[in-house]
């Protein structure tokens, strides 16, 4: 381990950059390099971007006029009018080659369609769909059945008097007197 500190260490490496290799603890500290004016940044640009300020801005009929093998990349440059740009994607992308699918676009099938059934599937549906209502019907009509049964079990218990049982007029004179509104205090 070096006798440099954790904080000296990151402190010389944040300064330098970080990515420059550690110096020699015994070599002489090197100072950076002097930044360059803006003077001197401005006197020579790059050759490539003076041909792309000289050269003219692509038009209309520029992109009217574009194929397949040509280049676009005069399209799509910074300063080119955005109809003209348009145009020249859209002559780009009416190539063949890019009007492919990639076969993993599941959500563009139409699911409306019954073509990979046969017609005696379907026919076989239409039988079930039948069945499911007379099935359904079958069962409502069970339902009703039932429902009335115990409506008219409930009449006929209703109507015989059970043994050991108190007649109404009698219970009326056995039930409690109401309560004064005080409670039992």
């Amino acid at each position: 381990m070096s006798e440099e500190g954790f904080f000296k260490r990151w402190a010389r490496l944040k300064s330098s950059g970080g990515g420059a290799a550690p110096e020699p603890l015994t070599g002489p500290a090197r100072s950076p390099a002097p930044p360059v004016p803006a003077s001197a940044r401005a006197a020579g640009p790059a050759p490539e971007s003076e041909a792309a300020a000289r050269a003219p801005l692509p038009t209309l009929e520029d992109a009217a006029r574009l194929t397949p093998d040509a280049d676009f990349s005069a399209f799509v440059a910074q300063g080119v009018d955005q109809s003209v740009r348009r145009l020249a994607l859209k002559k780009l992308f009416a190539d063949p080659h890019f009007n492919a699918i990639d076969g993993l676009d599941i959500y563009m099938n139409d699911y409306n369609k019954a073509a990979p059934l046969t017609p005696a599937m379907l026919a076989s549906l239409k039988h079930a769909q039948g069945l499911v209502t007379r099935l359904l019907d079958d069962r409502q009509k069970e339902a009703e059945a039932e429902a009335a049964a115990a409506q008219a079990q409930e009449q006929a218990s209703a109507q015989e008097p059970v043994p050991g049982a108190v007649p109404e007029a009698v219970h009326e004179h056995l039930q409690a007197p109401p309560s004064s509104r005080q409670g039992n205090a």
